[in-house]
Formats: C-alpha cells, structure tokens, sequence
C-alpha cells in the first residue's frame, strides 16, 4: 500500500476521533518534524513547543482540515508557519530563501506543498481578518459588511447609511489598508 493511501485511511480515522490514528500520525512524522524545526531554530525547547502546538492543532481541527495524499506536506506547511510565527516573535529575520533550499528533494515540486501552505496559512488569515473586522469603528464595519458581506454597490451603501459615495468609497480604502497592515504585521506569506 503507499504512503498516500495509508495516510489518507489515517486521516479518515483522525478526522472522526480516532485517538489510535493520531498516535501512528504523530509517531511516524515527529522525528521528520522535528529535524525540520530544528534546522532553523536552535533552541530545543521551543522546537518541542511548536511540535507540541502542531499536532494538538491537528487533533482540534481535524474535523475542518481538509488533507488528501500525503499527510506530510501539511504538517511540513504548519511547521515552517510556526517557525515564521517565532521569528517574528522573536523579531529574528527568516531567511526564506533558506527555507526552501532546504527542502527535501522529493518535496520540491509537489503541488501539495502549496497546497498545505495554503490550507494552513487561511486559517491564520481568516483570523486575522476576523481580528481586524472586530477591531473596525462601527461604520466602517457596517460599510464592511454592506460591500463584502451582503454585496452592494458603492451607491447602494452610501444610500443606505445616508452618506455620500466618496466617503463610502474613503471609508473601503482605510479598511483595506488596515487589512493588508494587519497581514503584513502577521507571518501570512503569499505563495
């Protein structure tokens, strides 16, 4: 059987509970993991912290991961997310190009690598921009979810809340640029 089979049979068994599952992933992908973390950060601890924090994601949120093949690649995308997260914790510069030269030779062109960045990173988004919206004054919120929500017009919302389009259109460019400071300020990489 190959390894994509058998772990996608795994994650079927993770995904609806089952404890055994998680035991064989967590046993077969710690060591592979952890050399990753290792490579780009020194200090034994903390790798162990963002192992620990990697798998205990992966059972909390294994009913909305969506992971088929390869159960790898997605572990490797939240590894080097927690590792970016430490970095700009620590407000040490990764070195990027490092991270993928180091990759293994047999990942580097797997589609499914992107794809577990991806998966990974949009839940760090989707936070992120859930933080954001919160954090708008009232209007702009309400001229948030006019627009991005419920889809109307520029016209349509300056209608509505009684306003002039300009600011309106004023209001979407202040929300904009308070999205992409608040991306900016995360570890969110676009591949």
């Amino acid at each position: 059987m190959k390894t994509s089979d058998i772990d996608e049979q795994l994650w079927h068994a993770l995904q609806l509970g089952d404890w055994k599952a998680f035991e064989t992933i967590y046993n077969r992908y710690i060591k592979l993991l952890y050399k990753e973390i290792s490579k780009r950060i020194d200090d034994k601890a903390v790798v162990e912290d963002l192992i620990q924090d990697i798998f205990l994601s992966l059972w909390n949120k294994r009913e909305a991961i969506q992971i088929q093949g390869d159960i790898y690649p997605y572990l490797y995308g939240m590894a080097i997310n927690r590792v970016l997260n430490y970095y700009r914790s620590t407000r040490l510069q990764p070195k990027f190009v490092e991270l993928w030269d180091d990759l293994p030779e047999h990942m580097a062109d797997l589609t499914e690598l992107s794809l577990a960045f991806r998966q990974a990173h949009t839940q760090e988004l989707e936070s992120l921009l859930e933080v954001a919206i919160k954090s708008l004054p009232n209007r702009m919120r309400q001229v948030y979810k006019l627009r991005y929500e419920k889809e109307l017009s520029v016209p349509q919302i300056a209608k509505q809340l009684s306003t002039s389009p300009n600011t309106v259109h004023n209001q979407l460019k202040t929300i904009r640029k308070r999205f992409l400071k608040t991306i900016r300020q995360s570890s969110y990489i676009f591949f």
